[in-house]
């Protein structure tokens, strides 16, 4: 009976990661379908990420010496 109690849980966890997978997925293939198809996110281009990486690391980069 322990056996296929532990055998429920494990099934309902493995069920619920690939839920969670497949509604990840579906969420960012959707958006970017999205952003493609409107043209007008912010975050439309590759450049414009590499620009808020960059500004990012500029942050980060200026709290690290404002902390020295």
């Amino acid at each position: 009976m322990l056996k296929f109690i532990l055998l429920l849980i494990a099934l309902w966890l493995a069920l619920r990661l690939v839920g969670r997978i497949f509604r990840f997925t579906t969420f960012i293939g959707g958006n970017q379908s999205e952003r493609r198809a409107s043209g007008s996110s912010t975050f439309s281009s590759s450049g414009s990420r590499a620009q808020v990486e960059e500004a990012e690391y500029e942050v980060i980069d200026s709290q690290i010496k404002q902390k020295e």
